[in-house]
């Protein structure tokens, strides 16, 4: 069986193992690296990995369409299932989060072959929705998204304000995601 074949049979899986259960999402408590007025800056590549992408071209895409009030970074990584599982909801309600007001940003982590993760994105998430490559897990361990040893904590989502203010975090997508990153409040 080819790779894509076997993860497509394991998300279905875990999607039938799911689906007799309701979850919520796992609202986790914001790491003291982003208890901050506004996201610390960063820079990875952008979406065509030959540019780079930093926190004022996501300030710059914000200030064009005035009517965002919530950010969510979704991190995820082509070898993580439940991050596969929260990007097919994203990619469902792609129109929802737009009538919601909610830009989404995907944030790949820690992988250098664009073309997989494009492929990823086109057979599990949304095209359409930005991309930062974080090769180098600069976006990561800064915003506390690691545990003690460094080991990258999957999936996560991280929801902002307009002003780049962090919210709150995500960790496992429940039945509840992505209208929880619009309906929740921050506390």
């Amino acid at each position: 069986m080819r790779p894509a074949r076997i993860a497509l049979c394991f998300l279905t899986l875990t999607m039938l193992s799911t689906a007799a259960r309701s979850e919520l999402s796992a609202r986790l408590p914001l790491p003291k690296q982003l208890a901050v007025e506004t996201l610390p800056p960063f820079t990875a590549k952008g979406q065509d990995a030959e540019q780079m992408f930093q926190k004022r071209h996501l300030e710059r895409m914000i200030a064009q369409d005035p009517k965002i009030t919530r950010v969510a970074l979704v991190y995820f990584a082509t070898w993580c299932a439940p991050c596969a599982l929260g990007a097919v909801k994203i990619k469902a309600a792609r129109e929802t989060l737009k009538k919601n007001n909610v830009l989404t940003v995907f944030v790949n982590v820690g992988e250098t072959d664009i073309a997989a993760v494009r492929k990823w994105l086109k057979d599990y998430g949304d095209p359409g929705v930005p991309l930062i490559m974080d090769t180098k897990s600069q976006m990561v361990g800064p915003y506390g998204l690691t545990d003690p040893s460094g080991k990258v904590l999957m999936p996560r989502t991280i929801v902002l304000n307009r002003n780049l203010k962090p919210l709150f975090l995500l960790g496992t997508e429940g039945d509840d995601f992505p209208e929880i990153i619009w309906k929740l409040n921050a506390e």
